[in-house]
């Protein structure tokens, strides 16, 4: 198993207590503005694919909110710590690009850094229209271009992109994940990889 699928079966509940330090080293109402996520004096409250995640600082700990028993992801908790750690308050522009097109991403975006699209469009090559529905679930938003193209609520500063192509008997179908072009002001490389890994686990998995 590659270790980007490990880190979305091991437990938020995991991190190592180091990544809290420089969330803890920052004002937190600061934190909270710059990601446009909510701070009430204890907990964080930030959206992330159409989930509210509670991050609560004091006890190293992140829950979904109204429901303390889900399995937060590994991947999940770095990314919400990552940005609130992190994050520069940037607006999103509204250009899509793709991850290898931000800084360093050519190179980073490779090997096991490659992006997940194959699976994506492997999964829903016989069933196009199930995309457009989990999509549409999660607060998605369809958009001009490809045969399906879709802006997802990936972080609140942070829009996520689908873009689908169908296939036919000659050409398998295709898939192509973007990605907001300010988002390396909200996440590093890193945080970047762990994000498009948690859309393509939840847009892909068995309910």
């Amino acid at each position: 198993m590659a270790s980007s699928q490990k880190g979305l079966f091991r437990r938020a509940d995991q991190i190592p207590a180091a990544s809290w330090i420089d969330l803890c080293n920052r004002s937190s109402q600061q934190a909270a503005e710059a990601v446009g996520a909510v701070w009430d004096g204890q907990f964080f409250k930030v959206p992330l694919l159409g989930v509210q995640y509670i991050i609560d600082p004091a006890n190293q700990r992140i829950n979904v909110e109204g429901n303390a028993d889900y399995p937060v992801s590994y991947q999940a908790g770095i990314v919400l710590l990552t940005t609130l750690s992190i994050s520069k308050g940037v607006p999103p522009s509204g250009r899509m690009t793709v991850p290898q097109e931000l800084p360093g991403g050519r190179m980073f975006f490779t090997g096991a850094h490659a992006l997940a699209s194959g699976p994506l469009a492997q999964q829903f090559e016989k069933a196009s229209d199930h995309l457009l529905h989990r999509a549409l679930e999660i607060g998605g938003e369809l958009l001009e271009g490809a045969d399906i193209a879709i802006r997802l609520p990936g972080l609140p500063y942070v829009p996520l992109y689908i873009l689908y192509w169908r296939g036919d008997q000659e050409i398998a179908a295709r898939a192509m994940i973007g990605i907001d072009d300010r988002a390396y002001f909200h996440l590093d490389l890193a945080g970047v990889f762990a994000l498009t890994n948690i859309l393509v686990f939840n847009f892909c998995r068995v309910d």
